[in-house]
Parts: C-alpha cells; sequence; structure tokens
C-alpha cells in the first residue's frame, strides 16, 4: 500500500470510525471464482456512502505534474471509479471486511447515490490551476470530486463529524453545479469559508476570499470516542443482530450540536451516580437522524433493577416522541472498587399508537420534558 492510502485509511477511519471503513476491497465473484478489486478505500454509514480512488505521484519516475494529473487522475482513476460502479450495479454480493475484520456486503449500498472522490498527492509542487480543479464530471456516473491530498484532510479536520463531512461534500458538489465554470478558479479555502458564512446559499460570494475566517469551536465538548471505545461488551440485546454495530451507527449521524448534548447528558448521568443522587434521568432527540437518546443515573442498590428500567424508560422516550428507534444508557458507581458500570440498549420497532400504554406512562410520566432547542453548529469570528 501507498504511503497516500495508508494516510487516507488512518484519517477515515478516526473521522469515520474503523466499523465504516474498507480498505481490504478485493472480492470474489463466486458465480465464477474470479478476484475483483473494488474502489481503494471505501466509508459506508447507511446513505453516507464515499468511493475514494486514491493516487499519489513518484517525483523521481514522473515526467511531470500536468502529464501525471491528466493520466493519473483524469483516465485511469475516473475508470477505475467507473469501474466500481459497474460492480455495484452488476453483483448481487459484494463481501469486504472493514477495518475491524468483520465482513459487510458493499452490494447492499447500490441504491445510495455515492459521493465519488479522487484524492491524490501531486508531491513538492504543483500548479494551483490544476488543484482548484474540484471535479470530473462523467455522462455515465455524474460528478467526480478532485481533493488534493492537503485539502481532504484539512477538511476531515475542521469538520470533523461525518454527518458535516457529507453536508459539506453535497455542498460543495452544489456550488460545482450552480457555478461549473467560476469554481475552478477559487482554492479549497473559498468552499470552506463559505460554508461556515452560508451553506444554504450555493451562489458565488468573491468577497468571502478577503474574510479572515476563525471557527471556533471546543473539541472536548463533543468528542466521544472515549465512549465509544469502551461500551462495546455491556449492551442488552433485543431485536437488532449487531447492537454495537447500530449504535455505533446512530452515533456517526450525529453533528457536533447532537454530540454536545449527548456528552452533556451521558457526562451528568456519570456524576449523579457516582454522587448518588436519585435524579429524573436525561434524555434528547436527534432532529437530524430522528433517533432518541435515554441517559439513566441508578443508585447501587438498585443494580439488580436495571434492565428492566433501561427497556422501560428508553421504550417510554420512544413512545413519547413518536421514535421508530432509540439508544439507551445506565449507570451505578461502585464506591467500594470505584468504578461506573454501564449498561447500553438500543431499540429498533415501528411507533404503534397505544392508548392503554399511554394511559399508563402519562399517570405519573417518569421523564424529563423535551424542550426543541436551536443551536448554531459553528460559531464564527470574523478578523
Amino acid at each position: 500500500m501507498e504511503k497516500t492510502e495508508e494516510n487516507i485509511t488512518e484519517v477515515n477511519n478516526h473521522y469515520f470510525f474503523k466499523e465504516f471503513t474498507f480498505k481490504k476491497n478485493k472480492f470474489i465473484v463466486h458465480s465464477k471464482g474470479k478476484e475483483l478489486e473494488f474502489a481503494d478505500n471505501v466509508v459506508w454509514i447507511d446513505n453516507f456512502f464515499l468511493i475514494f480512488q486514491i493516487k499519489e505521484r513518484n517525483i523521481k519516475e514522473s515526467s511531470g505534474y500536468e502529464n501525471w494529473f491528466k493520466s493519473k487522475i483524469l483516465r485511469k482513476a475516473v475508470q477505475q471509479i467507473k469501474k466500481t460502479i459497474q460492480y455495484l450495479n452488476k453483483y448481487e454480493e459484494i463481501l469486504i471486511d472493514n477495518e475491524r475484520g468483520f465482513t459487510y456486503d458493499i452490494a447492499k449500498a447500490k441504491n445510495v447515490n455515492p459521493l465519488k472522490l479522487i484524492v491524490y498527492d501531486p508531491g513538492d509542487s504543483f500548479d494551483s490551476k490544476l488543484r482548484n480543479q474540484k471535479f470530473y464530471y462523467s455522462k455515465e456516473i455524474g460528478n467526480i470530486h478532485l481533493l488534493h491530498l492537503e485539502d481532504y484532510k484539512q477538511i476531515c479536520q475542521v469538520l470533523i463529524t461525518p454527518y458535516e463531512i457529507d453536508e459539506y461534500l453535497r455542498f460543495r458538489e452544489l456550488l460545482q453545479i450552480e457555478n461549473p465554470n467560476s469554481l475552478s478558479t477559487l482554492p479549497e479555502e473559498y468552499i470552506l469559508k463559505h460554508y461556515f458564512i452560508d451553506h444554504t446559499n450555493p451562489k458565488i460570494d468573491k468577497s468571502y476570499q478577503d474574510i479572515n475566517l476563525k471557527v471556533l469551536f471546543d473539541l472536548e465538548q463533543f468528542d466521544i470516542s472515549w465512549i465509544i471505545k469502551n461500551f462495546n461488551k455491556r449492551i442488552i440485546h433485543t431485536n437488532a443482530e449487531d447492537h454495537y454495530y447500530y449504535i455505533i451507527k446512530e452515533l456517526a449521524k450525529l453533528n457536533r450540536v447532537d454530540l454536545k448534548n449527548f456528552k452533556e447528558r451521558f457526562t451528568l448521568s456519570l456524576e449523579k451516580a457516582k454522587s448518588q443522587e436519585l435524579t429524573i434521568p436525561y434524555r434528547m432527540t436527534s432532529l437530524t437522524s430522528g433517533c432518541g437518546y435515554v441517559f439513566i443515573p441508578c443508585l447501587i442498590e438498585q443494580k439488580g433493577l436495571i434492565e428492566n428500567a433501561l427497556k422501560n424508560f428508553t421504550n417510554i422516550h420512544m413512545y413519547d416522541q413518536k421514535l421508530d428507534k432509540a439508544i439507551g444508557m445506565i449507570t451505578y458507581f461502585n464506591p467500594t472498587e470505584n468504578y461506573h458500570d454501564i449498561l447500553w440498549i438500543y431499540i429498533d420497532q415501528p411507533w404503534i399508537e397505544d392508548k392503554e400504554y399511554e394511559n399508563v406512562i402519562y399517570r405519573n410520566f417518569p421523564l424529563r420534558e423535551v424542550k426543541a432547542e436551536m443551536d448554531y453548529r459553528y460559531y464564527v469570528e470574523k478578523e
């Protein structure tokens, strides 16, 4: 594997989780026993589907960056992207291992409109005119994003969450559709500024280039990576085949405001459990993903009841908010051994009106009121 491919895999593992990143992309066509090669890297989270071709220029062997760009990017990499799309449309099963070593059928994503990316590293020097070429348009498969490695890494580092990276790339494509000539004269930094200032307006405004934009955010407020690393062995099984995977997938769909709210409630639950303070469970619902969340601090003497409590409170939140899916967590603190025990649940079931159930839960409703709140995802400072 080339250094650039390793670099992209490392970036994708970090920002999209290993559960949804695929780099070992050779698969067997079972009818013939033939081995074929899918894209260099794939990220797949439900309707979020990225297909990568990755190219690296060997400066010593290259005849020049312009010839290299035309040959390796605009011809070879484009053809490889086309072939990957053909495989998706042709084969009923494409089994590939993710970065955790679990096998998934990528062919199930064939009805998803993928974002197609060619990410490249041209070496030390590169013409800005070529670097500013943002897309290659194909009559067969539409727009293909062209991204310098440094630009792709910056996008991920600034946007951080899979949900926002997906939104940015789709906004990038909308800008191209609305401004096919002028966008190729602007650097990637312009698109980032435009996205932060007004991601609802696809009209080019070159005055944005002159703005020194500082995006203000505290990563600590919405970084839940340490939570994800420590919960996969304590999940109650309900009605999903792979509960850990489904929970991770829902968390990957959250924007930074949702993640901030998630972390606040999770942390509060730990604090209340540690102080042995009995309190009403916390809850929230993501408007972007339609998934509900319940956070339940519990007294240690109630630990024998936690499974039933977790199921009941999660179901109550789902019914109250008319949700088809929800994630619940419950925790108690063991003061003798100084640790939190945390249990998780994922429930996915269609909402059905039940008047008898309503009479029971609303007689003495056990959850906090949910308020619809608007918050800015990005706080920006113009210098």
